[in-house]
């Protein structure tokens, strides 16, 4: 049994095609043992993304994100309130979700999180773009196992209906391998 608040503020010019404005997300949540969870902890994550308008119509795109879970460990903890990193909307470069806490041959979620990204977008018309990116970031069990894994690259970007469609090409420095990633860029 857990509880948990959320909370959004969104202020950009177009919730579907952000080009101005910022989005804000905050959440708090938690377990207690005495209210019938396996465990006594609290969750926090922030996320912040703010969309600069530059030269023309083009955007630069700045993002992080952090979280924590305060506990004397991760067991018992739904994996829900621990954290993973890596995927289209994350760490470019990596798989989604793969980086986190490993055990065996899969990833965990562990009980902190970090990341960041800066994204440069040049619409060449009103419907095609193309990006520039740079991604840093990890999920770790403690501290001093956070190792901020490095992406970057480029992408081409389709303003469709649902909004801008993207398409990247980034190099996971720390593995050394490239990833495609496709998603839809909305101001989450």
């Amino acid at each position: 049994l857990t509880a948990n608040w959320k909370s959004m503020q969104r202020k950009v010019d177009n919730v579907l095609d952000p080009r101005a404005g910022h989005v804000l997300q905050f959440e708090v949540g938690g377990g207690a043992r005495a209210l019938l969870s396996d465990q006594d902890f609290v969750r926090g994550y922030g996320r912040v993304a703010w969309y600069q308008p530059m030269r023309g119509s083009d955007v630069l795109i700045l993002r992080a994100e952090a979280g924590i879970t305060l506990a004397n460990s991760r067991d018992g903890i739904p994996q829900d309130f621990l954290f993973r990193a890596g995927g289209s909307q994350s760490v470019r470069g990596y798989a989604f979700q793969s980086l986190g806490v490993p055990e065996g041959d899969a990833t965990l979620g562990g009980r902190f999180l970090a990341t960041a990204s800066a994204e440069y977008v040049h619409w060449l018309s009103p419907q095609w773009g193309v990006a520039a990116f740079v991604d840093a970031g990890d999920a770790a069990d403690d501290r001093d196992s956070f190792d901020a894994r490095i992406g970057y690259g480029l992408g081409a970007r389709w303003a469709s209906p649902a909004g801008p469609l993207a398409l990247d090409l980034a190099y996971g420095h720390n593995e050394e391998r490239l990833r495609l990633h496709f998603s839809i860029a909305i101001a989450f």
